[in-house]
């Protein structure tokens, strides 16, 4: 109560200027908080239609079938690739710079010194092996997804989970939380789908503008 009466008191003993110019903030700040709120209740919606990314034109018909999928690598492909970093030129680093400047070229060797000395390209692709993989066809692109059923229990609630990584990032970032959303927790337990968005990981890059909306 006596908050709102200095407030009184303190609004009265402006002169009229100053008071007509207080309530019209008053109103115009209650006007966009109204329009803020309004805009914030309306759904916002992507337009869905039959999109085509592949290459050329739409085909009248596309293969929906889904295979399993194996990540593979070679010798041949590993040897290629240490050639072509055994061929890298780097750039020496501005003095007494860290990473103001951009990617520091000393730590940078370091970097490429693991990928190239230390890196078991083969333990990684046993790992990514760990889990299902599949391939199936949509709006033309060939796309990765990695599908894990948790064990059959005639008592558990089994719910369907998708989960899609970001920019920058792969279908990787999931792997450690995998086992445990697959396993019985209080009768519950997820089946788990986690796609390569087109251009990562093993899907294909789209061969179409993108839109916007």
């Amino acid at each position: 109560m006596q908050r709102l009466q200095l407030l009184k008191e303190s609004f009265f003993g402006l002169d009229v200027v100053q008071q007509q110019l207080l309530i019209g903030c008053a109103v115009a700040a209650g006007g966009v908080l109204a329009y803020a709120m309004q805009r914030r209740s309306k759904v916002k919606t992507i337009p869905v239609g039959e999109g085509w990314w592949g290459a050329g034109e739409k085909s009248p018909s596309e293969d929906e079938n889904i295979y399993p999928f194996t990540v593979q690598t070679s010798d041949k492909e590993i040897e290629d690739l240490h050639e072509r970093i055994d061929r890298t030129r780097f750039t020496d680093p501005l003095e007494d710079s860290g990473f103001q400047y951009g990617f520091n070229s000393s730590y940078l060797k370091k970097v490429v010194s693991y990928w190239r000395n230390t890196f078991d390209w083969k333990k990684q692709v046993a790992m990514l092996n760990k889990f299902p993989h599949f391939k199936t066809k949509i709006e033309g692109l060939d796309v990765h997804f990695i599908h894990v059923r948790p064990p059959h229990r005639g008592d558990q609630r089994l719910l369907p989970l998708m989960l899609v990584h970001g920019w920058p990032g792969s279908f990787y970032e999931f792997y450690k939380i995998l086992p445990l959303l697959t396993q019985n927790h209080d009768g519950i337990s997820f089946e788990v789908v986690i796609p390569s968005i087109p251009g990562y990981g093993f899907s294909e890059a789209p061969h179409k503008k993108g839109r916007s909306f």
